[in-house]
C-alpha cells in the first residue's frame, strides 16, 4: 500500500474512487465503505482512502482526542483490508477554512482524478460543515465523478455503529460488545521496552508497552488476551495501568505474559489484542500475593479460550 502523508499537494496517475472519512476504529460501517470501494476497482479505477493525518477536532477544539486506532495502527489495518493508496491530508488551519467546492475541485476531481465517490449519509466536509452529500451529488456532472452513498452499519438490534459508541464501550470495559462493532479485536500496538524484570523472577516474563499518547485504553485492570510473533498467535493475559505494587512511578501501559512464549523481543513492535475484561487493577501487600494473583489471571484467560473457542 502506498501512503502520502502531510502532504497537501497530490496528484495520482491513475483514475480513482475515493471513500473520506476519519476512519477511527475502521469498525464494521467503515468496511462497509472500503469493501465497495474494492468493487469499483472492477471499473479500473484506483481504491484511495482519504483521512486526516489528526484529528480535525483536535485543532477545532484543542487538546489531544484520544483514538480507537493510531496513524500506525491505522494503516496497518488498511493494508491488510487491500487498499492500494491511502491519504493523510494535514489538518492546518488553511485545510479547516477550505471551501467546500475548492475542497472537491482541487483535491478531489483534480488531485485524485476521482471518478467514484464512496461515503456514508452524513459526510461532512469543508469550512464549517458546509459541504455534504448533496453537495457532492450537485457538482458531480460539473468534476466527472458519480456519487455512491452507502447505509449505516447497524447491529442486531438497531443500534447503529459509530466510534463514539464504540468508545463508550470501551471507556466502560466492554471490550466484548466494542470488538463486536469493530469486528476485530480491539488492538495496542506498540514497541516492546524494558520493565523491572520482575514477573522473570517467579517464572511469569512479561512483554511491555506504553502506547503512544493519544491511544484510548480501557479501564485500568486485568484482560484476557493473544500477542502476534513472527505470523503466530499466542494467547495471554495483559495487565494495562500503572503496576501499582512495584515501588516507584510507571507510566500508564499494557504489560503481557504470553503463555508458552519466552523469548527476547525487546525493540519489536508487536500487536496485543483485548477479548474480556476480567479484574481490576489492585496494589497488592507483596510480591508473593502478586505472583498468587498473576497465576489465577493466567488461569482464568486459559478458562476463557477454552470457553470461547471461536476466539
Amino acid at each position: 500500500m502506498e501512503v502520502i502523508t502531510g502532504r497537501t499537494e497530490i496528484c495520482t496517475v491513475r483514475p480513482s474512487a475515493v471513500t473520506l472519512g476519519k476512519f477511527d476504529g475502521i469498525h464494521r460501517g467503515h468496511q462497509k465503505l472500503i469493501n465497495e470501494l474494492f468493487l469499483a476497482r472492477e471499473q479500473g479505477l484506483q481504491a484511495v482512502v482519504f483521512t486526516f493525518l489528526r484529528p480535525p477536532k483536535s485543532l477545532v477544539d484543542g487538546g489531544t482526542q484520544p483514538v480507537l486506532l493510531t496513524n500506525r495502527e491505522k494503516r496497518a489495518h488498511m493494508e491488510k483490508l487491500g487498499v492500494e493508496l491511502m491519504i493523510e491530508y494535514p489538518f492546518t488551519e488553511e485545510v479547516h477554512h477550505m471551501e467546500p467546492e475548492y475542497f472537491v475541485e482541487k483535491i478531489l476531481a483534480g488531485g485524485l482524478k476521482a471518478r467514484k465517490i464512496i461515503t456514508g449519509p452524513d459526510f461532512c466536509f469543508g469550512y464549517k460543515r458546509r459541504g455534504n452529500v448533496e453537495l457532492l451529488k450537485e457538482l458531480a456532472p460539473r468534476y466527472g465523478y458519480e456519487v455512491e452513498v452507502m447505509d449505516k452499519a447497524v447491529t442486531e438490534d438497531g443500534q447503529i455503529i459509530s466510534s463514539t459508541l464504540i468508545r463508550r464501550e470501551l471507556l466502560m470495559g466492554n471490550v466484548e460488545q466494542a470488538n463486536e462493532l469493530l469486528g476485530y479485536p480491539y488492538t495496542v500496538t506498540g514497541e516492546v521496552v524494558h520493565g523491572n524484570h520482575l514477573g522473570r523472577t517467579f517464572g511469569m516474563p512479561t512483554i511491555n508497552q506504553i502506547p503512544v499518547e493519544d491511544k484510548l485504553l480501557p479501564p485500568n485492570g486485568v484482560y484476557v488476551s493473544k500477542v502476534e510473533i513472527d505470523g503466530l498467535v499466542y494467547q495471554s493475559v495483559s495487565n494495562v495501568g500503572y503496576k501499582p505494587t512495584i515501588a516507584g512511578k510507571y507510566p500508564k501501559g499494557v504489560e503481557t505474559y504470553i503463555f508458552g512464549f519466552d523469548k527476547d523481543v525487546y525493540g519489536r513492535i508487536l500487536d496485543v489484542q483485548l477479548f474480556h475484561y476480567l479484574r481490576k487493577e489492585e496494589k497488592f501487600s507483596s510480591v508473593a500475593a502478586l505472583k498468587a494473583q498473576l497465576q489465577r489471571d493466567a488461569e482464568g484467560s486459559l478458562a476463557y479460550f477454552e470457553q470461547q473457542p471461536e476466539v
